[in-house]
């Protein structure tokens, strides 16, 4: 069958979105299609598409199954395609899958656009879907899926999670055009281009704010050590790679394997930079060390707040001595370590916000940069449930994006004080970190004028000039 994989990506609003990253997720769905099924990527975003555009790519390749990919920020988008595939040819099957799905797993069979709604884990789910399409079978015994029958729509039961990640195959980069994609986005690495990399799913935490144990689930699966290096090396051999992101939940929570990792980029004599997300509270000096001999160069530690209390109410289960603790051993090795803050949390207070801020100012200068995001409701962790029935939203702006707003704050204070936070804390690191990217954009021959204004107009704003 004839499938074409559709990211349509998302405009920025309320800072989130407009972020040209490589979908990770659908670049697993598309290798294990390929084994199987003729398949093409439209990332609307990435390729500057519109509408019409993406109708016309359509038109040519005929498909007769179309998987889009969305969350919730980008859902819209996902609809306004959905339907003009339906214009085009009413019988191509379009299916929905990602985040939103995830969240509202019948949400999106409102639609009359979409056909089926994947939900979960959908490596597994979506090869057998497009199994019974191809045969003209029944979906009804089909786990993971949402699809309607007879007028109203049926939920059948969750898929197994996949308990041998190294069983499947790598994200098929190669029929993406990777040209086209941010390949640094977010990184503190001063090489590019820098290729993102997932090895674990799940996570038993508990934070409220979190909801990416919909898909994941909390039971935690990880790839081996022989087969990430393995994707490593095949990312030096056939695309240039220079630095690797480990971008998940939670890289460090498996200290053995962490350094099981780390050993067998030495012993194959990799030259790598590269940098992890992790959490304080699963870091030690030995992880770390060997983190460091291996060509890891930052760590990134999602501390969320400053405030204790605020901390204990969202159920983050780390306390900021050990916040102190990490950022402390992360100096003594030299390892550059940045931290994302959330302010606007239901619940905090204004002196909660002061206190986040100057327990971040109190971190330097063993933080390298810190990220202040401010809270936007998206569906479907117990925060946001606990924002929606109580109404501490001004606005819902669409799918269900909730705008937070307290008899403490409301989003214009809460920008102003992200504002404050960033001149504050970060004004100097900003400046450092500019200066870095570009020095090394240059080396790659990949820096132009545009960028070079839109990083002097970034350093002004963080000024608050």
């Amino acid at each position: 069958m004839r499938v074409v994989l559709v990211n349509p990506g998302s405009e920025e609003v309320y800072g989130m979105g407009g972020n040209c990253s490589f979908p990770m997720g659908l670049g697993y769905i598309a290798a294990v299609l390929e084994k199987i099924h003729e398949v093409f990527i439209i990332d609307v975003l990435a390729e500057g598409l519109t509408l019409e555009t993406f109708a016309e790519r359509i038109s040519v390749l005929a498909p007769e199954i179309v998987g889009i990919t969305s969350d919730t920020i980008s859902f819209q988008r996902a609809i306004d395609m959905a339907q003009k595939i339906k214009e085009i040819k009413n019988d191509i099957i379009v299916v929905i899958g990602g985040a939103h799905t995830n969240a509202f797993i019948d949400y999106p069979l409102q639609y009359n656009c979409f056909d089926v709604a994947v939900y979960g884990e959908g490596e597994r789910t979506i090869v057998e879907l497009l199994e019974k399409i191809s045969e003209g079978l029944s979906f009804e015994t089909v786990k993971g899926i949402a699809f309607r029958q007879d007028g109203r729509t049926v939920v059948n039961s969750p898929r197994e999670l996949i308990e041998d990640l190294n069983s499947l195959p790598f994200p098929a980069r190669h029929l993406f055009s990777m040209s086209k994609y941010n390949l640094g986005s977010g990184s503190m690495l001063d090489v590019l281009p820098v290729f993102t990399v997932n090895t674990s799913r799940g996570c038993p935490y508990r934070c409220r704010f979190c909801s990416n144990n919909k898909a994941f689930g909390k039971k935690y699966r990880s790839r081996n050590a022989q087969n990430v290096v393995d994707e490593i090396e095949m990312l030096q051999r056939d695309y240039g790679a220079k630095g690797i992101y480990f971008r998940e939940d939670l890289f460090t929570l498996q200290s053995q394997r962490v350094i099981e990792i780390c050993k067998e980029i030495r012993r194959r004599k990799i030259e790598v930079k590269w940098e992890c997300e992790c959490r304080v509270n699963t870091v030690s000096e030995k992880m770390l060390l060997s983190m460091k001999e291996s060509g890891c160069e930052v760590v990134w530690f999602g501390v969320e707040s400053g405030s204790q209390r605020v901390l204990n109410y969202i159920q983050k289960d780390i306390t900021l001595d050990q916040v102190r603790k990490a950022f402390e051993l992360c100096s003594k090795i030299g390892l550059r370590a940045g931290a994302s803050f959330l302010i606007g949390l239901p619940g905090e207070t204004l002196e909660d916000i002061e206190q986040t801020v100057s327990f971040a100012s109190e971190l330097k200068p063993r933080l390298e940069f810190a990220w202040f995001n401010i809270y936007v409701g998206l569906p479907i962790s117990p925060l946001y449930e606990h924002v929606r029935k109580n109404r501490l939203y001004s606005k819902d702006i669409g799918h269900g994006i909730l705008i937070i707003q307290t008899a403490e704050f409301d989003r214009s204070m809460l920008e102003s004080l992200q504002k404050r936070a960033n001149r504050k804390v970060n004004f100097w690191k900003h400046r450092k970190k500019l200066i870095r990217r570009a020095i090394c954009e240059i080396r790659n021959g990949t820096i132009n004028r545009r960028k070079i204004f839109k990083g002097i107009n970034q350093l002004l704003l963080s000024r608050g000039v």
